[in-house]
């Protein structure tokens, strides 16, 4: 029975690559779209394995206007509109950088990832590496707005390098200075911007990154978008049902059991005061 479930996407964080294969994906695109709808600076804090890169990838082909992707899913007709004017998107994760290094090997790394994006789009960087990281972010930032208009900056993990540092207080310090400095581009670039979100695992208040970035509203315990990554008990029972039917099955319990042993195993997070949650990679 199990070869005719549809197939779980462990670990995958590509929302393209996920659709494309036909993989098992719980709709959230209507909770994204109501996040794009009522706001344009965000801050997510979740934990690890969460779906948050998954998230921003979603929103990164959501901007793009990818309508391919969202046949069947709630925000199909909003991206088909948008599909008529696509944005230009920026995504960065901060956690493909060489932190363990110190400031120094990261700068290197993001302003190479930054380059080979740049290049990607066809883009002159003309600042090569006067300014590091900072030039580079500068130049795909303006040249992204010449080319589109207003621009989608996604950056995932945007704490990763700070953390990485976390037992050494003073490389921590040096890295937050660094990061501060980044961040601050999406204040000074604010008018180049149609819509930011971040994401990460600590608190952005408690960090001091964004201290000139008073306009990010962080949504990580507003009840309201509570639910935006996680699955529900009503998405868990709907989206794998034929999992827990396979798998009741196998184990000998009823199907009510096993939603009950799953329950108390696994559903052990809310962020809103309302709503529990499963951790999708559980």
């Amino acid at each position: 029975m199990s070869e005719k479930l549809q197939t779980l996407p462990i670990g995958i964080q590509s929302f393209e690559m996920l659709r494309r294969d036909g993989l098992l994906y719980v709709d959230k695109t209507h909770r994204l779209q109501e996040i794009v709808l009522s706001g344009r600076r965000y801050f997510l804090s979740r934990p690890r394995r969460f779906g948050k890169s998954l998230t921003l990838s979603t929103l990164d082909a959501m901007f793009q206007g990818k309508a391919d992707l969202f046949k069947g899913l709630a925000a199909e007709a909003w991206v088909a509109e948008q599909a008529r004017h696509p944005c230009p998107v920026l995504c960065l994760s901060m956690a493909r950088g060489r932190s363990m290094e110190g400031v120094r090997g990261f700068d290197i790394s993001l302003y190479n990832d930054l380059m080979v994006l740049g290049r990607k789009q066809g883009l002159p960087m003309l600042r090569k590496d006067t300014e590091g990281a900072l030039g580079a972010f500068k130049d795909v930032l303006e040249g992204l707005y010449d080319r589109g208009g207003p621009v989608v900056v996604l950056i995932d993990e945007y704490d990763k390098p700070i953390l990485d540092k976390i037992g050494d207080l003073e490389a921590a310090e040096a890295m937050r200075e660094a990061l501060r400095s980044f961040y601050t581009v999406l204040k000074d670039y604010d008018s180049y911007l149609r819509f930011v979100m971040l994401t990460g695992i600590s608190k952005f208040t408690k960090t001091g990154v964004f201290s000139a970035m008073n306009n990010l509203r962080d949504i990580s315990m507003v009840e309201e978008f509570g639910d935006v990554v996680g699955y529900t008990q009503e998405e868990l029972e709907a989206d794998f049902a034929g999992w827990i039917d396979d798998a009741s099955g196998k184990m000998g319990f009823s199907r009510q059991e096993l939603l009950m042993r799953m329950k108390d195993y696994y559903d052990g997070f809310c962020f809103d005061g309302r709503t529990r949650l499963y951790n999708p990679f559980s």
